[in-house]
């Protein structure tokens, strides 16, 4: 299993879902607590479940009307999968599609703003993945394969982005190339 520390605590990656697994979670609920205007903490309450605390983080971290584009496209994206974790997939994904956007409104073509983009792809594509399941547990196979085909095709071309960026960062690679491979397998 692979994983990543959030504030010294240990995250797995659930083969399966793809979806963060934190190993404990009482000492991250205690860092989200002593910090909760922190933008990072909107993720590690999702992670913890906690999803309408992360909502509310989400939606007061978009609020400053100031925000540089590449900060206010992270913190959408980090909305985004909050929404995906709630099942509200439509929203999550026009979340993503405007995040997508604001990475290129200062220079599209600097390395952050690649690098953000190619992040954007890859939780699009998770978000997807979701929702293509969540479709196939309705019975609706036709909008499950589209949607899967869909977050394929995100994963690629966030796989592409990555290698080319952050040759150096095997950690990011490797996340794209993990959800290629699930993706890969189906539903």
């Amino acid at each position: 299993m692979s994983g990543f520390l959030a504030e010294g605590v240990p995250v797995t990656i659930d083969e399966s879902t793809l979806r963060e697994v934190v190993e404990d979670p009482d000492a991250l609920a205690a860092w989200c607590d002593a910090h909760p205007e922190d933008p990072r903490a909107v993720a590690y309450l999702r992670m913890l479940g906690r999803l309408d605390e992360a909502a509310a983080a989400g939606r007061r971290g978009l609020e400053d009307p100031a925000l540089p584009p590449l900060v206010r496209a992270v913190r959408r994206a980090r909305y985004a999968q909050v929404l995906q974790w709630q099942g509200a997939f439509l929203p999550a994904d026009e979340q993503f599609d405007l995040a997508a956007e604001e990475t290129g409104l200062e220079d599209p073509t600097t390395p952050s703003s690649l690098s953000v983009l190619a992040a954007v792809f890859h939780q699009r594509a998770l978000s997807r993945f979701e929702h293509a399941r969540a479709e196939l547990g309705q019975e609706r196979p036709r909008a499950a394969e589209r949607l899967r085909t869909s977050a394929l095709e995100d994963a690629r071309r966030a796989l592409m982005m990555r290698e080319h960026l952050a040759a150096d960062d095997e950690d990011l690679v490797g996340a794209s190339r993990r959800a290629v491979r699930r993706l890969e397998r189906g539903l």
